[in-house]
Order: C-alpha cells, then sequence, then structure tokens
C-alpha cells in the first residue's frame, strides 16, 4: 500500500530530494508521499522549486512531494492543517535534522552566520514583525543571564570574558558586531586546541544564541515526546540528526527511556522477581546503533562533523 513519509525539517529539500529519488527507484512503490515541513517560508519556497516534479503528481508510479508551511512541533496544533491530523497513526517514517539548515547559513540576511556580515536576527521563520532576536539577547540581557546562555547552550569555556565583551560593544546590530566582541577576547588560534580557536568559540556563541531564540530546546522536547508518538504508526521508524550536545542528550534520552525524566526511567526499568519488565511499554525501540559522519562524509561535506 501507500508508504506516508515526513520530513520535519525540510530546510533546502535535500533529504526530501533524496528519499523522493529512493521511492521513485523502489519496486513496491505505489504513490508514496512525502510530506515537507518548514517553519520557514522561504526555505519552503526554495526547497518546493527544487522538488518539483514530485509536485502535483498524476503518474501514480511516481511519489508526491507536499509543502507543508509549519514548525514540526506544532504539526498537530494548527486548525489549518487538517491534512496532518489524518496522519495521526499512519506515517510510516519521520526525519528530524536539527537546528540550523545550509540554507539558512547560506542567507547572510537571516543573521546565522559568523563568517558573512547580517542583521543579527537569528529566527528561523524569517518573521521581521514578531519575537526576540539575537541582536535584543545581546543588547538587553544583563551579564549573568548572557553567560548562563553561553554555557548552558554551548558549554563555552570563555562565557564570562565573552560576555562582558559583548556588555562593552553595546550596542551590537550585525553579526559583524558580535563577531568583533568574541575577537577582543579570542585568539584566533589557540595553543589548547582547536576548541578555544576563534572559529569553534563563534559556532558557539552563535549556536547558544541561536537556541534561545528559536526556543529549539522546548520545541524538540514537544517533538520527541508528543507529536512523533502520535503521528508514527507502530513499527514507523523516526531518525533523528544531532549536532550538539543538548539535541544529542535529549533525542537518546527520549529513544531510549520514553522520557526525559531520568526518575520516571528508573521506575520504567522495574521488574518482577523473575526480571519481566512491569513498567509500562517504552514507545521507541532502537533499531541500529547511533552513527557518526565518517571522515570521508566530513571531507565531501564539512558541515556534517
Amino acid at each position: 500500500g501507500r508508504r506516508i513519509f515526513l520530513d520535519g525539517t525540510l530546510g533546502g529539500g535535500g533529504h526530501s530530494l533524496a528519499l523522493l529519488e529512493r521511492l521513485s527507484n523502489s519496486t513496491n512503490s505505489n504513490n508514496d508521499i512525502v510530506f515537507g515541513c518548514d517553519i520557514d517560508p522561504d526555505a519552503l519556497t526554495t526547497s518546493s522549486e527544487r522538488l518539483q516534479q514530485y509536485m502535483n503528481q498524476t503518474d501514480t508510479d511516481n511519489p508526491l512531494f507536499i509543502p507543508v508551511l509549519s514548525n514540526f512541533c506544532n504539526l498537530l496544533d494548527q486548525a489549518n492543517l487538517p491534512i496532518i491530523e489524518k496522519l495521526e497513526g499512519k506515517v510510516d517514517g519521520m526525519l528530524l535534522d536539527l537546528g540550523v539548515s545550509s540554507y539558512q547559513i547560506n542567507t547572510p540576511q537571516r543573521g546565522f552566520a559568523f563568517a558573512k556580515d547580517g542583521p543579527l536576527d537569528m529566527r528561523m521563520n524569517g518573521n521581521k514583525s514578531g519575537g526576540i532576536t539575537a541582536a535584543d539577547l545581546c543588547n538587553e540581557l544583563s551579564e549573568d543571564e548572557l553567560k548562563r546562555i553561553l554555557r548552558n547552550y554551548g558549554d563555552e569555556p570563555r562565557c564570562k570574558v565573552i560576555t562582558q565583551s559583548i556588555i562593552r560593544h553595546r550596542p551590537l546590530h550585525t553579526t559583524g558586531d558580535l563577531v568583533e566582541a568574541v575577537a577582543d577576547v579570542v585568539p584566533q588560534f589557540s595553543r589548547k586546541g582547536r576548541r578555544k580557536g576563534r572559529t569553534a568559540t563563534l559556532a558557539r556563541v552563535f549556536q547558544s544564541l541561536r537556541i534561545v531564540v528559536n526556543r529549539e530546546d522546548e520545541v524538540l522536547q514537544k517533538v520527541l515526546l508528543e507529536v512523533c508518538p502520535r503521528l508514527i504508526k507502530p513499527g514507523g521508524r523516526l531518525v533523528v540528526l544531532s549536532y550538539h550536545s543538548i539535541e544529542d542528550r535529549l533525542s537518546k534520552r527520549v529513544m531510549r527511556d520514553g522520557t526525559i525524566d531520568r526518575s520516571m526511567a528508573i521506575a520504567q526499568d522495574e521488574r518482577d522477581l523473575y526480571g519481566n519488565v512491569i513498567g509500562p511499554p517504552k514507545p521507541w525501540k532502537p533499531v541500529v546503533k547511533r552513527r557518526k559522519a565518517t571522515e570521508e562524509e566530513v571531507v565531501t561535506n564539512s558541515r556534517a562533523r
């Protein structure tokens, strides 16, 4: 029968394209459908153009692509997405490629990249009229609040001196302003290893601010604990690509324990005298070990590291 897949983080459409091509070459393809979701209207437009050949299909032997403008955590909350409501318990596979997309990094006007100057924004929805920006955080938060963000969301060892430099450079309006603030207190290269060099430090600083601007930790918890279990059918697959320790810990904990609360996980592992698990069943069963990008892949795609 027809298979249904959901790319929860469409971005530039690369993963959806690879999936559609694989489905096209499948011997048991039966008008399969791939839904591609993204909160960024610019990304949705660009990826839809890239995947145009799979839209409005009349050939039942080829898969169909359907773009959906939505944050993956709100898929089941929006009244304007009745088609998604009908997918509850019917999705064969779902993909989440967490963090910022290559499309957003390559667009300086969005403020995600430190290598190109642009407004210090970082809002994934591209909304120019609502929500806080990275500039708001840099210019308005106290030293303690900024330091906590860099420490908790970037594991930044120099969070104190970087925070103090940001405050000295206020007001910050562009990514270049933030780069300058960091460069004032972080050397280009460090004898203590690449992690202490300027490029790695900037990556952590930008990552920390981006996570807070877009509330990425809350969004990920909701999608893993509420959305995915409701959409994916029994026996379906969930694939998560994570790029930093917070995403990684959260994803592994939910897939292993079905919860982010360690005390609940211990209770669920309770066994009787015969070693049988007597807690509630866990929603996920790991089918493969977690994988890291190979050296060969990193050579061809440096962002896979």
